[in-house]
């Protein structure tokens, strides 16, 4: 099954080093009207008056959401797609595959509970909203079914309760995932915000290695969003690549570091082969994630750290 790219790149908690570069997107950012302005100067009236740490306690649940739906409908895709397709076709199915719907439900319960995230992202709130309200009925039926098959209820009734819950479950199915496609991309989109206005308190606070480690690793993450064209352009590409390598330098050299840039450059060199056409997608995408790993022990404090 197609993912989008943002679900099917690692994704890094925000808590600790807000620098998690597989939760930003490419794409415009803001209004048409600020076109043309600092992306950092819109990011502080975005913001208006909340702290970033503030953005960040709101929008950490609604992300471990996301994170813990992607990374399993990603990782069992291989059983996913196929129970699907069964499903749709017809089969007299004897297993069934299907994603954690009920953990997505509970996690966005919470989050909506969660007094941190109210009314701080609002187009977020109403997209979590949604997918509950699909979610009500989905994730309970997802229940009845693996409950169903794991005990295998079709060999007492000749398939008519599983035939029953799966016409039920394919139009639910259906509503739920461009629900949760929009829920997904705004949380996304908003990461990319917190990330702008963490890089600009970076640079306010004098802490240029943080800064620099933040900006590389996000502009990593736009060179991995270009898997998304249908056709890459080689020339941007080579230039995002030469804005990562300037970049490069500035990141000091330190023990829990100590696979990043060679990460690094394999992504890029696995990446460059996929644009010449000589290596398959999900090799960059798992050069891209060993990338993302490399960092996942750093304490950003240590970048900065005067010896």
């Amino acid at each position: 099954m197609f993912h989008p790219m943002r679900r099917t790149l690692s994704i890094l908690a925000v808590g600790g080093l807000l620098c998690a570069p597989a939760v930003l997107l490419t794409g415009c950012f803001g209004s048409d009207e600020s076109k043309g302005e600092d992306p950092a100067a819109a990011v502080s009236a975005l913001l208006g008056g909340s702290t970033t740490e503030d953005k960040v306690d709101a929008i950490s649940p609604y992300l471990d959401a996301t994170n813990d739906y992607n990374r399993h409908i990603v990782t069992f895709d291989y059983a996913l797609t196929p129970s699907l397709e069964d499903m749709r076709s017809g089969k007299r199915m004897t297993y069934v595959s299907l994603p954690h719907f009920s953990e997505l439900k509970k996690a966005l319960e919470e989050a909506r509970a969660n007094p941190k995230t109210a009314g701080v992202y609002k187009d977020i709130d109403a997209e979590a909203d949604a997918v509950l309200a699909i979610l009500k009925d989905l994730a309970p039926l997802s229940e009845k079914m693996e409950s169903y098959y794991s005990s295998k209820g079709y060999l007492a009734d000749d398939y008519a309760a599983g035939t029953q819950m799966i016409a039920q479950y394919l139009p639910l199915y259906d509503a739920f995932e461009p629900a949760y496609d929009k829920f997904d991309a705004a949380v996304t989109t908003h990461f990319k915000e917190v990330q702008l206005a963490r890089l600009e308190d970076m640079r306010k606070e004098g802490r240029v290695n943080a800064a620099a480690f933040l900006e590389l690793n996000m502009k990593v993450r736009e060179l991995a969003d270009m898997l998304d064209q249908e056709q890459i352009d080689n020339a941007a590409a080579e230039a995002k690549i030469a804005e990562i390598n300037a970049l490069v330098p500035k990141v000091p050299d330190i023990p829990s570091l100590a696979t990043y840039k060679s990460s690094l450059n394999r992504f890029i060199g696995t990446f460059r082969s996929y644009v010449a056409g000589q290596e398959d997608g999900n090799e960059v995408v798992d050069d891209f994630n060993d990338f993302v790993r490399s960092s996942s022990n750093l304490d950003l404090a240590e970048l900065d750290k005067k010896k």
